[in-house]
């Protein structure tokens, strides 16, 4: 039997690669000191995903902001285990190690995830404006302290800036459009921001992909299986439904070691991942993704038994299990695709 029509949906995931994000440059050499008295250079942070803030702790009006969306960040990424949290003073001269240490301790910072650096005013004037440019010049009134943006940067594992994103809605449009507008502005930046970041601290190997390939192969199979019976194809259905057997046992346990050991068992949350989508799409997508989940815990040994029954050439009992079974799993396999298109593909940025 021909099977050349499976390569179709193969093709169609073959074409899903990594969502990407923008490449705008390198950050750029610089040595700081941490609020440990620690030296921290951009090597140190070769190899890290890592999103800049800026504040100084005299701040009473913008920072603490800033500073409490890093914390909700922290909180929010804590599964994202090559993810750092880097916060420049803008103030040098004021804040020194002790004070950054008062102030990370405040903000309940991790020391092992979230950095607060100092260092010379020449230095941090340099970093905000040449390197992430984000402006950063002298008030008259508040000598020491730069006037400094209050946009988050994320920088990949390569030390390349790939995104800017509003730590807080612009003064002008709370003004313009009132707190609520501006409390979903802020919302959609920062899920924008999570996005990014899970982008760029994926693991090499892209393991909802996978699973999305090992469902769609199991769901050809199925159907070969099912077509080879009705045809007498006694062969060819065995063959069919023992490889499906085999791809299944192989995506569960590459599932769990994902979300167990890669994830630490925090789930991927719909609108984290796809800020932008309307909100009846996300109701769609939990109401499938429960549907897919019960019935495959449920399926799973339902399969296994068939197909011993089968062995063992209990035929009365196989054939009428199979008749349920078979469609059952076939819509846990097809509906695994369509939860990775939604979640992954659908609302993907561009």
């Amino acid at each position: 039997m021909r099977r050349w029509f499976l390569a179709i949906p193969l093709l169609f995931l073959a074409g899903c690669g990594p969502a990407g994000v923008d490449d705008l440059g390198p950050v750029g050499d610089f040595a700081f000191t941490e609020r440990s008295g620690a030296p921290v250079t951009q090597a140190d942070l070769r190899g890290k995903v890592w999103v800049a803030s800026f504040v100084f702790v005299r701040c009473t009006s913008h920072c603490p902001q800033i500073s409490r969306t890093v914390r909700e960040l922290q909180s929010d990424l804590r599964d994202v285990k090559d993810l750092r949290f880097v916060t420049f003073t803008v103030d040098p001269t004021h804040d020194r190690e002790a004070e950054l240490r008062e102030y990370a301790d405040a903000m309940q910072a991790d020391p092992d995830r979230w950095l607060f650096l100092t260092g010379t005013e020449e230095a941090v004037r340099r970093m905000l404006v040449e390197q992430f440019k984000v402006g950063g010049t002298l008030p008259g009134d508040e000598p020491g302290q730069l006037m400094h943006s209050t946009r988050l940067v994320v920088v990949d594992r390569d030390g390349k800036i790939r995104g800017y994103f509003d730590g807080m809605a612009p003064a002008a449009m709370v003004k313009e459009e009132g707190a609520e507008a501006a409390r979903t502005y802020e919302a959609e930046q920062h899920a924008k921001l999570r996005q990014a970041v899970r982008s760029l601290a994926a693991p090499g190997w892209d393991f909802p992909f996978f699973h999305a390939v090992l469902n769609t192969v199991a769901t050809g199979l199925l159907v070969v299986g099912w077509i080879a019976i009705r045809s007498r194809a006694v062969r060819v259905h065995i063959a069919s439904m023992v490889t499906t057997l085999a791809i299944s046992a192989l995506f569960l346990t590459s599932y769990l070691y994902y979300h167990l050991v890669i994830k630490g068992s925090v789930a991927t949350r719909f609108q984290d991942q796809n800020p932008d989508a309307p909100e009846w799409v996300r109701y769609v997508y939990y109401a499938i993704l429960l549907t897919h989940t019960i019935l495959a815990v449920v399926v799973t040994p339902l399969a296994v038994w068939t197909a011993y029954l089968g062995w063992k050439g209990d035929y009365g009992r196989h054939r009428p299990l199979a008749k349920w079974v078979l469609p059952v799993w076939l819509y846990v396999t097809t509906t695994g695709v369509v939860v990775y298109v939604m979640l992954y593909r659908m609302y993907a940025p561009t």
